[in-house]
């Protein structure tokens, strides 16, 4: 039995549409992000620090993660420009803040690398 040459064409543009879908679809792994308040009590004439530990579900630490930070008052309208984001190394980050202002802080934090979904939260801190 003879196979015709339409088919080869046929199952040949099927293998490559299989490859080329396989190749521009990209699934994003879930991140873990832990973060922990350097005090109970930040002060506003020093940095207020945050570490953070990015992780993936399995506990492997997440390197190059761009860390995107945004601290404002619950309050009032005003934020803080003064942000320090230094990589650790083994999924560890360091972000300071200057809150130089007494009262209730919301702070973000959103981080993402690549191959890995986003991941966000959210600290309430109360500056004495």
């Amino acid at each position: 039995m003879r196979i015709r040459p339409v088919f080869w064409c046929i199952l040949a543009l099927s293998c490559l549409g299989v490859l080329v879908f396989a190749a521009t679809i990209q699934i994003n792994a879930p991140a873990v992000m832990e973060a922990r308040l350097d005090s109970t009590a930040p002060d506003p004439s020093s940095f207020t620090t945050i570490e953070l530990h990015l992780s993936d579900s399995q506990g492997l630490p997440i390197e190059q993660a761009q860390v995107m930070p945004s601290a404002r008052m619950t309050n009032m309208n005003m934020t803080t420009s003064t942000i320090l984001v230094q990589p650790r190394g083994q999924g560890t980050y360091i972000v300071q803040f200057k809150l130089y202002m007494v009262g209730p802080w919301e702070i973000d934090i959103t981080a993402h690398a690549d191959g890995f979904e986003a991941s966000q939260q959210t600290l309430y801190v109360q500056v004495l």
